[in-house]
C-alpha cells in the first residue's frame, strides 16, 4: 500500500479553504487505497496529539498561532514551520511527501525530508509567496525590506526546484512557476473543483437561510468567503451607487464573510451612504448550499497583479451551488478562462462598474439565462476530473525511479 503524507497549518474541523480542499483529497486517496496522513496543528476545534478522522491519520502539533497582528501573525509563522518539520522526521517514512502553502515558506522543510527520508515531494500551490504578499502590501518590494522579501524568493525557489513536482491551481500560474525557473515538465494543473462536492443547488422557494434574512423578492448579488487583499471591491461598490443613483429597488449586494478588507469595506459603504449593501458573518460548512443558494449571482473579484499568484477557490463554491459567477478580474486568469470557456457566467474588467451594472440587470430581466448559465456550472464541476488528476501524479511518483 502506497503511503502519502499532506502537511499543511490547518485541516477540519479547523476551518479554513486549504484545510477544506486537502481533507477531499486527502479521502480521496484513502478510497483509493492509499495509507494517508496528515501532519497540522491543534487550534480552536482540535488538540495536538494523533486521530483517525474518515481514514486519515491526523497528527496535530501545538501552536501558538495568532492573528492579533501581522507581526504576530509572522512570528506565529517561523515559529510553526520548524515545529512541524521536526515532528515530520519523527513520523514514519512515507513514499510522497505533500507541502501545501500554508503557513507560507511551509515548502522549505521538503529538502530536508527528500534527504533525510528519501520522499518523494509535491508542492501544492494554492498561491504563490512572496509574490502575493508583496502585491498585497504586506511585504515591501524595496529597500532593506526588498532584501528580507527577496531572501524569501530565493529560499522559495531553491525549494520549489527541489520538489519532484509541483502541482499549480489554475493554468494562469503555470508562467509564474516558469519564471520560477521550475520547468514545464515537472508542473502540473490541478484545480480545486470537486471539492465542494458536499454543495448542492438550493431553490429559493426550499432555502431557509433566505427567508431567515429577510431576502425574498429580492434580487441578491452575493459575495462569498475572505474579504482579503487580493480582491477588489472598489467596482462593486461603485456599482451599487450607480444602481442606487438609477432609483433600481429590490437589489441587494450581500457579502457573507470576514477578512482583513472587512473593516475598510465597511467604512467606504458607510462612507458613500450606500444602502442597498449588507454584511453577514462566515457560515459553517454544513450551510453553505444554503448560504451560497441565497444568491442570485454570484461575485469573485482579484486585482490584476494577483493574476497568477492565486485562484479564488470561491469559484468552484459558485458553479456547486448552481448561480452564475460575475467575475471582476484579469482576462488571463483561471476563473475568467473557464467563464469563457463554459458559459458560467461573465467577466467584468476591472473599474468598469457600468459593465457590472448592465450584467446584473441583463441577469435580473433573464431568469432563463441566470438558470442555464448555473446549470452549465454543475455539470463543468461533473466532468472536472481533479482528484484523479492528483492521484496519477502522486502514484507516477510512487513507480518512479
Amino acid at each position: 500500500m502506497p503511503s502519502i503524507l499532506f502537511i499543511n497549518r490547518v485541516y477540519p474541523p479547523e476551518s479554513g479553504a486549504t484545510g477544506r480542499v486537502l481533507e477531499y483529497v486527502a479521502h480521496g486517496f484513502v478510497s483509493a487505497g492509499w495509507d494517508v496522513s496528515v501532519l497540522t496543528t491543534a487550534g480552536e476545534r482540535s488538540y495536538a496529539g494523533e486521530k483517525i478522522r474518515g481514514g486519515v491519520k491526523v497528527i496535530r502539533v501545538a501552536s501558538g498561532f495568532s492573528k492579533r497582528s501581522l507581526i504576530a501573525r509572522a512570528l506565529g509563522y517561523a515559529l510553526m514551520i520548524p515545529s512541524l518539520l521536526l515532528k515530520a522526521l519523527l513520523l514514519p517514512r512515507a513514499d510522497v511527501v505533500v507541502t501545501k502553502t500554508d503557513p507560507p515558506m511551509l515548502l522549505v522543510i521538503g529538502p530536508f525530508l527528500k534527504l533525510m527520508k528519501g520522499s518523494k515531494l509535491i508542492h501544492w500551490a494554492q498561491d504563490l509567496y512572496p509574490e502575493i504578499a508583496e502585491e498585497a502590501g504586506v511585504l515591501p518590494k524595496r529597500g532593506a525590506g526588498g532584501l528580507v522579501t527577496g531572501l524569501l524568493r530565493l529560499l522559495s525557489t531553491l525549494s520549489m526546484r527541489s520538489h519532484d513536482l509541483t502541482i499549480a491551481v489554475g493554468r494562469c500560474m503555470v508562467g509564474r512557476l516558469k519564471g520560477r525557473g521550475i520547468p514545464e515538465g515537472r508542473i502540473r494543473v490541478v484545480t480545486n473543483a470537486g471539492v465542494e462536492d458536499d454543495i448542492v443547488p438550493v431553490s429559493h422557494e426550499n432555502n431557509a437561510f433566505r427567508k431567515m434574512h429577510g431576502l425574498e423578492g429580492t434580487l441578491v448579488i452575493e459575495y462569498s468567503g475572505n474579504l482579503g487583499r487580493a480582491h477588489d471591491f472598489g467596482t462593486v461598490l461603485e456599482a451599487a451607487r450607480m444602481l442606487e443613483q438609477r432609483g433600481e429597488t429590490g437589489i441587494l449586494f450581500l457579502f457573507v464573510g470576514s477578512g482583513p478588507g472587512e473593516g475598510t469595506l465597511r467604512d467606504e459603504v458607510a462612507r458613500m451612504g450606500l444602502k442597498n449593501i449588507r454584511f453577514l458573518p462566515p457560515q459553517p460548512a454544513g450551510s453553505l448550499s444554503e448560504s451560497l443558494g441565497a444568491g442570485d449571482l454570484h461575485l469573485v473579484t482579484m486585482k490584476s497583479v494577483m493574476s497568477g499568484f492565486v485562484v479564488p477557490s470561491k469559484f468552484y463554491g459558485v458553479m456547486a451551488a448552481a448561480r452564475p459567477c460575475l467575475f471582476i478580474g484579469p482576462e488571463d486568469s483561471e476563473v475568467a478562462r473557464v467563464i469563457h470557456e463554459h458559459g458560467v457566467g461573465e467577466v467584468i474588467a476591472l473599474g468598469d462598474a457600468q459593465a457590472l451594472v448592465m450584467a446584473i440587470l441583463r441577469y435580473r430581466g433573464a431568469p432563463e439565462v441566470t438558470e442555464q448559465a448555473g446549470g452549465r456550472g454543475r455539470l463543468f464541476l461533473k466532468d472536472e476530473n481533479s482528484l484523479g488528476l492528483f492521484l496519477k501524479c502522486a502514484a507516477d511518483l510512487v513507480e518512479s525511479p
